[in-house]
């Protein structure tokens, strides 16, 4: 199972050039950036198509700049540009982008609307499809305190979702984090023939799951989280990419971005490893 890195993870300061190199040099196979960030990190630097040429390292997963959240009139504009986002990350051989459920919109009203959102969804996956590529969509987790009509929280009302929008290249984003905010649920529920993308964290210890914000997420294996029971039920799923650690941590952004990108390989390698799940010729 290779490893992937989410630009989140590091150094919010370090130039995007910085983040994609560190990356590479730390170990990790792909590098999670929107599209707009990748365009940015190759004029900052242009000899790293070189790097993404040479070994096959680059994005598997990156976004295009859209929120579901936002209003009618500014994701009418934002979507115009979604066509040339998409060839661009496809052209670096990216083969899936994300989408976040909402559960109040850009200006924090309520969301536009199930029907609305599902719409949105679809539009985008027929813009995908026409590239070759899978739309995932992630849900947020669920905490005691939200009421199961502020937006979709849940495995199963993603999947439910993703049912209503029919496309056969939209599938979910799991994310440990919130994975484990909903309960942990069973991943046999995916239907097997859907597209997936993974993000990998922890969650600490001691902190009730009402009070748990992004920012206290922690590198894998430093948590509560059973990791290695979900690693087992992405194998037995058929999931065989990469998962993509995504800690948004103020420890990790304090440090120099390939400190950071070093410490958060080898604490992911080290669960993947004991899991029986690491990385082909991977670096500890």
């Amino acid at each position: 199972m290779e490893l992937s890195i989410t630009r989140s993870t590091l150094n919010k300061r370090s130039p995007y050039a910085e983040a994609v190199r560190s990356a590479h040099a730390a170990g990790f196979r792909h590098v999670e950036l929107s599209a707009d960030k990748w365009r940015t990190a190759l004029a900052q630097d242009p000899a790293l198509i070189n790097l993404l040429d040479a070994d096959g390292f680059g994005p598997w997963h990156a976004g295009w700049n859209l929120r579901l959240g936002w209003n009618t009139a500014r994701w009418a504009q934002a979507v115009t540009g979604t066509p040339a986002a998409m060839d661009f990350t496809a052209g670096l051989g990216a083969r899936s982008g994300t989408l976040v459920l909402p559960h109040v919109d850009d200006t924090g009203a309520p969301i536009p609307g199930p029907a609305e959102v599902e719409d949105r969804i679809g539009a985008v996956a027929d813009l995908a499809a026409e590239r070759g590529l899978n739309v995932c969509v992630e849900y947020m987790g669920l905490r005691p305190s939200d009421p199961p009509e502020n937006g979709v929280r849940t495995l199963s009302g993603t999947l439910g979702v993703l049912a209503r929008v029919g496309r056969s290249n939209v599938g979910p984003l799991i994310d440990s984090y919130h994975w484990h905010l909903s309960g942990s649920p069973g991943l046999e529920q995916i239907p097997p023939e859907m597209p997936l993308w993974v993000h990998f964290n922890d969650a600490p210890a001691g902190i009730e799951a009402e009070r748990l914000r992004d920012e206290h997420r922690v590198l894998p294996g430093e948590g509560v989280i059973d990791l290695p029971r979900l690693l087992a039920e992405l194998v037995a799923w058929g999931w065989t990419g990469p998962v993509s650690v995504e800690v948004k941590h103020p420890d990790l952004h304090a440090m120099p971005t390939l400190d950071a990108a070093r410490v958060a390989y080898r604490a992911a390698h080290h669960v993947l490893d004991r899991a029986g799940h690491a990385p082909a010729g991977g670096r500890p």
